[in-house]
């Protein structure tokens, strides 16, 4: 160790050189802080725009569609007017809307097709709306007397390649930033095991509309939310048949060619 500055930490003073090379290089290290942290923040991946209101709740009177999955589509005085007015519903918590609007039929019969109000907080970004049943089933404020009878405008099915990820709604479009890839992969697996739909989110390549959205089901129109888990949150191609209901697109797959 002869020759060689050693420093040991009970000691008073520091060894010079050690004591040089640290009043050399203290100040130009602290200065350069503030540069590192801004690089660090400029070179992130900046958050979508979408909302989520939380602590807010909104009344949505609307025709109520219990399937393929629970939708309000709201009329246009009821919500903001930059909103998409078919709204998707999801539950409180890591949990979707079936079970929820299924108690409050139990209660109030069958809702389907009918006009009701509900409240709940409001999740919207890109185009589309989701709501929140907050409250669960004391969500239910009023059931109309009006009935629609356009039960079940399913658009016929046209052949689709995607490519994209598989994403939980309710996250994605506001309750959690970021709300895809692997860091949000276990609680988007956590939402849709719990019934949040599953939903194909396409890149398609266009900066106008740079994604597209699709809900999930096999060939048969049956929930995939158990059998589409190994594939959350990764990158991947499918092959499917593309429908609309109002206003949200599906895709319909053969989980046994995933």
């Amino acid at each position: 160790m002869k020759g060689k500055d050693f420093f040991i930490g009970w000691q008073e003073n520091v060894p010079e050189g050690i004591s040089y090379f640290y009043r050399r290089f203290k100040w130009p290290f602290f200065l350069s802080l503030p540069l590192l942290f801004f690089l660090l923040v400029w070179l992130q991946k900046p958050f979508n725009d979408h909302q989520f209101e939380f602590g807010s709740l909104t009344e949505v009177t609307g025709i109520y569609y219990e399937q393929p999955v629970p939708i309000l589509v709201a009329d246009l005085t009821s919500i903001p007017a930059d909103l998409s007015p078919e709204i998707l519903l999801v539950g409180y918590g890591k949990f979707g809307a079936e079970g929820i609007m299924q108690g409050i039929a139990a209660q109030h019969g069958s809702l389907n097709g009918k006009k009701i109000t509900l409240a709940g907080t409001l999740i919207y970004g890109d185009g589309k709306t989701l709501m929140e049943l907050t409250e669960e089933e004391d969500a239910l404020r009023e059931v109309g007397g009006e009935q629609s009878n356009n039960l079940a405008r399913l658009d016929g099915r046209s052949p689709v390649s995607l490519s994209g990820e598989v994403i939980d709604p309710k996250c994605y479009f506001g309750v959690m930033k970021p709300g895809t890839g692997k860091t949000h992969k276990s609680c988007a697996i956590r939402c849709i095991s719990g019934g949040i739909p599953p939903m194909f989110r396409h890149e398609t390549g266009n900066e106008e509309q740079k994604y597209r959205y699709y809900l999930m089901f096999d060939k048969g129109n049956n929930k995939i939310n158990k059998e589409i888990l190994p594939y959350v949150a990764e990158r991947m191609n499918l092959q499917g048949n593309a429908s609309e209901f109002m206003g949200w697109d599906i895709v319909y797959i053969d989980m046994e060619k995933l």
